[in-house]
């Protein structure tokens, strides 16, 4: 990781802490006696999670050799072995996958409230603070008619992350022409920038509350707590679903 990336992320856990810490002046939380921007404060605390987790992967370790070798395996998550290690900066011992599940819907959500809020608003309080720290957030920035969907995958092993209504114009480009098994001329999709920049963050959300062990590709070794998907429908699958849904209703009239 560059200097000046690992210089904005310590720019950004500053501001964080200091939404985290500042003390609400808000007249109406005070008159009230409850603060209405806890909300924000809890969107600072998840945002900074995950940032001091990027951190740690790009600090040095100067303990001694045994503890550098081991930062050194932790930093590129793998030993030389082949075996990957890794712990999310929100992964706990014995949490439940419906607790991690619902954790990643929170941070999900705070996201999406926090990128489709004004930064500026009138009146003291925290908010345009806490607000700040998630400009350029891919999760925050997307259309507003996106859907995001967070389920436990069969077997409890696995966290799957639905991306759903997204527009065609944003999310997808027209690659080429192919011909199906069908002999049918058919278009092939591939994800814009923007969508992938999405489903990449995406993981990074779910990955937070989870952890490598020691997994091994090669000898089909897998210790992860559980594995996270990020899905989505290109335009042409989206348009297959709908005519077969469509047949099936006919049949079944």
């Amino acid at each position: 990781m560059t200097k000046s990336k690992v210089s904005k992320i310590r720019t950004r856990i500053d501001a964080l802490r200091a939404v985290i810490n500042k003390e609400c002046t808000a007249p109406i939380c005070q008159e009230s006696g409850t603060c209405r921007h806890e909300g924000e404060k809890e969107a600072a605390r998840h945002m900074l999670d995950r940032l001091l987790d990027k951190l740690k992967q790009a600090a040095e370790d100067g303990r001694d050799e045994r503890a550098q070798i081991w930062a050194d395996i932790y930093e590129r998550g793998y030993d030389s072995y082949g075996n990957t290690y890794r712990t999310g900066a929100k992964y706990r011992s014995g949490q439940s996958m419906k607790e991690r599940a619902a954790g990643i819907r929170a941070d999900i959500k705070m996201a999406r409230r926090a990128g489709q809020t004004p930064l500026v608003q009138e009146g003291p309080g925290l908010v345009s603070q806490a607000l700040e720290t998630y400009r350029f957030d891919p999760i925050g920035e997307a259309p507003a008619q996106i859907k995001f969907r967070v389920r436990i995958g069969d077997g409890y092993g696995s966290i799957r992350i639905g991306v759903d209504n997204i527009p065609q114009e944003w999310g997808w480009v027209a690659a080429e022409e192919v011909t199906d098994y069908q002999g049918r001329k058919v278009t092939q999709w591939r994800r814009s920038q923007a969508l992938k920049d999405l489903e990449a963050e995406l993981k990074s959300v779910g990955e937070a509350y989870n952890a490598d062990h020691g997994s091994n590709l090669m000898t089909d070794c897998f210790a992860k707590a559980f594995f996270v998907f990020v899905e989505s429908d290109d335009p042409g699958t989206l348009a297959w679903r709908a005519e077969y849904e469509r047949k099936h209703r006919n049949r079944r009239a």
